[in-house]
């Protein structure tokens, strides 16, 4: 912990100190609970980094789109009756 951290640690302690042991229990139990669900979003966020971006499969943008635009069909799949 830098000295920055330390100092505002002992700020935040000198301030709590006088309160009743009541209300410095709900503080640990919140900041505890706040600590858990930060390390499940850091935890959900990495999960879904993994799944995007690009991947090497050496075929370049303009070569995906035209194969995508090529391998589209219309009517083919359904038949849309006329109104």
């Amino acid at each position: 912990m830098n000295a920055t951290a330390q100092k505002t640690a002992a700020w935040y302690t000198r301030m709590l100190m006088p309160l009743e042991r009541n209300i410095k229990l709900t503080i640990i139990s919140r900041l505890s609970a706040s600590l858990v669900e930060n390390e499940a979003a850091k935890t959900d966020r990495n999960f879904f980094n993994g799944l995007t971006g690009a991947w090497d499969d050496g075929v370049s943008p303009e070569d995906e789109a035209a194969s995508i635009r090529s391998a589209r069909t219309q009517g083919a799949t359904r038949v849309l009756e006329d109104f």
